[in-house]
Formats: C-alpha cells, structure tokens, sequence
C-alpha cells in the first residue's frame, strides 16, 4: 500500500465521519460522556516518517498498525455551551508493521489522554496525547535497538452513529524512540493517520 493510498483512505474515513446521521447535541454528548462510563476501541493507523529533524539522510520507514483502547471517564464533563468538554483518560495497546526499508515489528502499552470538545455540534473533535514503552526488531540508522519509547500527538473528531457507538478519525505526530539507552538513538518521527470505532459502556 502506498504513502498516497494510506493518506486517500485516511481523507475517505474523516469524511463518513464528518458526514455520518444523527444529531448528538452537547445534552446528549454530555450523557454519553457521563462520568463512570467506559468507552472500548479499536483504531486502525497508518504512518510515513517525515524529516521534521532535517537530517541529511532518512530511512523513509513506512508502517500500518492497530491499537486497542481500554478507557474510564472518572469526572463529569465540564463547562457549558461552546465550551463544554469532557476528559478521556485511557490505555492503548500498540502493534506496528513495517513495510519499508525491511519489514519489522514494534509493539507495547501507551497511556492515552483526550480532550473532548462536546458543545460544538454533532461532530466532536478532540485533542490527545499518548506516551508508553514497547519492543521492536526495527534495525535502521535511526535505532537499533530491541527497546522503544513512543510518544504522540494530534487532533481528531467522533460522530456517534448510534447512542453507544462513534467513529472516530484522526492525525497523529509520532516520535520513536529507545530514550538514549543504546546507540544509534536518533530516532525517528512520523505523519500518522487513524481511524477507528468506541463503543460507550454506561
């Protein structure tokens, strides 16, 4: 699958999102967001390294992957109108495929935070931010080793299709690491984008 086939699919998914029925106004987000619920995922990714770092020479490492996501909302949503949001904190588990320049694995556990905006209509977008430990056989000039750091950011949206379901659709900046525990560790970063289904257990 190729860097462009990987970003037309991405487009294609955050358009049934932003384009998905039903009307979830900030009331019913409010309800779905409730505290003590439990919401369970699963997003599919999809990556290319970029070169933010401006390095004379790149792996130009592309992966797909899956993450799990296991969350509980412990506080109410605050604010109101516009401004309501809620607070998604959550774990993610992590498998990564590399197809590019050798195939390899990474894979291990994240803790996830989001930021729901849930007064802004039918769609809700949201801010993450993701950190956690993993192993791979990854072997490029970047890193070589068999221990990893993963750190994430980005921006996405959920419309609900159903009064316990929603698609979600996202970009992530993701940078891999070993955290300076062996050598090579510069490292690499990369363009990623997700898609995904939650399922919300009040």
């Amino acid at each position: 699958m190729t860097s462009r086939t990987r970003v037309a699919l991405a487009s294609a998914a955050l358009c049934v999102v932003l384009g998905a029925s039903g009307r979830v106004d900030a009331f019913e987000a409010a309800q779905a967001f409730a505290k003590g619920t439990t919401i369970v995922g699963l997003q599919a990714n999809g990556g290319v390294q970029n070169n933010i770092q401006q390095e004379t020479e790149t792996s130009r490492l592309d992966f797909i992957g899956l993450q799990p996501r296991l969350s509980y909302l412990p506080f109410q949503p605050f604010g109101s109108r516009w401004y309501a949001a809620a607070l998604e904190p959550g774990v993610e588990g992590w498998v990564q495929y590399y197809m590019h320049p050798d195939t390899a694995v990474a894979g291990g556990l994240k803790a996830a935070l989001r930021l729901h905006a849930i007064g802004l209509g039918p769609v809700i977008p949201y801010l993450e931010g993701t950190a956690g430990v993993g192993g791979t056989n990854l072997d490029v000039t970047e890193s070589r080793s068999r221990f990893t750091f993963l750190f994430e950011g980005g921006a996405g949206a959920s419309a609900f299709v159903a009064s316990h379901v929603a698609l979600t659709a996202g970009y992530r900046l993701q940078h891999f690491s070993n955290g300076n525990t062996s050598r090579p560790d510069r490292g690499y970063n990369a363009h990623t984008g997700t898609v995904g289904v939650s399922v919300f257990f009040h």
